[in-house]
């Protein structure tokens, strides 16, 4: 099954979380798959289906794919699907966290809730594409710990009482937006052999 990401975040993220499947995974790079993913939107779950559906008809291979961001409940959900690009192409992990919190600040310092949104699209050969969607809640700190990448700095979780920079990966893992999605997807079977073409 091929992973339909270039982010090394995300590719280690999923590599961890799909481990109870027993499948190969594969990069696009391994592949030779240089096709850039459009993320057309406007939702999580429409840009999640159409990387997924073009690394599958692009490559023959069951590819699963995801859509995520961060929501922030004073801005009315954003930067939501918009969170990897809202500055820019050539904005890092860095500018964009504190970017984010800099609106935050000025625009809603006394709300500062918020959340992880995740959809996980798998296409495969000959079926009809699936998604599954998670989200964990939160608030939104100053930055700190080391693990984790784009927001995670800043994202105290809920469930875990520290930011998922500052949580093990192991934990991380039992609560994330990805994860819960994930899960949801195994759940519901798309990942077992046959389901897989």
């Amino acid at each position: 099954m091929l992973l339909a990401t270039r982010n090394p975040g995300k590719i280690r993220e999923l590599r961890k979380l799909l481990e109870p499947y027993s499948l190969t995974l594969i990069s696009l790079d391994e592949v030779g798959f240089d096709a850039v993913l459009e993320e057309p939107g406007p939702g999580y779950t429409e840009s999640a289906l159409a990387k997924a559906v073009a690394v599958c008809a692009g490559t023959g291979l069951p590819a699963l794919a995801d859509d995520s961001g961060i929501e922030v409940d004073a801005l009315r959900g954003w930067p939501g699907p918009k969170s990897a690009r809202w500055m820019g192409e050539d904005a890092t992990d860095l500018d964009r966290l504190h970017g984010l919190l800099s609106e935050v600040e000025r625009l809603t310092p006394d709300d500062r809730r918020a959340r992880y949104v995740c959809v996980a699209a798998l296409a495969r050969p000959g079926a009809e594409p699936v998604t599954a969607h998670g989200e964990c809640l939160g608030v939104l700190v100053a930055p700190r710990g080391s693990n984790g990448f784009g927001y995670d700095p800043a994202f105290l979780s809920a469930d875990l009482g520290i930011t998922f920079a500052e949580a093990p990966d192991e934990e991380k893992e039992r609560v994330s937006h990805r994860a819960r999605a994930i899960a949801r997807l195994g759940s519901a079977g798309a990942f077992d052999p046959p389901s897989l073409g």
